[in-house]
């Protein structure tokens, strides 16, 4: 299993890089989709969004998709190292802010659906980082 996301010369796993590459298409596009948000005039979100906080979504994910598509590039686990802590802790915040509106019913319950990608995202983010970071550690 390690094999497919850790290469022992630093390297990040073919599978892996190509998890990031496609992680920096979806980014880019969902980021395009807010920062362009109040001219498209598409429901992205479950409730209404001002346009500069669409904007400023917009910005970060964008900002998020081009540092995953530099990693992606690099292809090393040095460059991956702050994407995914930041990942983490982006990840980690929004699971307990969505559980805690959720459980308060402030949240509609379609976020209950957020959360469950959330955790997906977070539960695998978290081993590959554990690992890597072990392995460096060990060298």
């Amino acid at each position: 299993m390690l094999a497919v996301v850790r290469s022992e010369n630093g390297q990040l796993a073919p599978l892996l890089r190509a998890a990031v590459a496609a992680t920096a298409v979806i980014n880019l596009v969902i980021g395009l989709a807010f920062l362009f948000g109040p001219e498209l005039s598409i429901p992205l979100w479950p409730t209404s969004i001002p346009p500069l906080l669409m904007r400023f979504i917009g910005a970060i994910v964008v900002g998020n998709g081009v540092g995953a598509a530099l990693v992606a590039q690099a292809g090393t686990w040095e460059s991956a190292r702050a994407l995914f802590a930041v990942a983490l802790v982006y990840g980690f915040v929004v699971l307990i802010a969505l559980l805690y509106h959720l459980l308060a019913g402030t949240a509609a319950p379609v976020f209950w659906g957020y959360v469950i990608v959330d955790f997906l995202f977070l539960a695998p983010i978290g081993a590959i980082f554990w690992n890597h970071e072990r392995a460096r550690r060990s060298r």
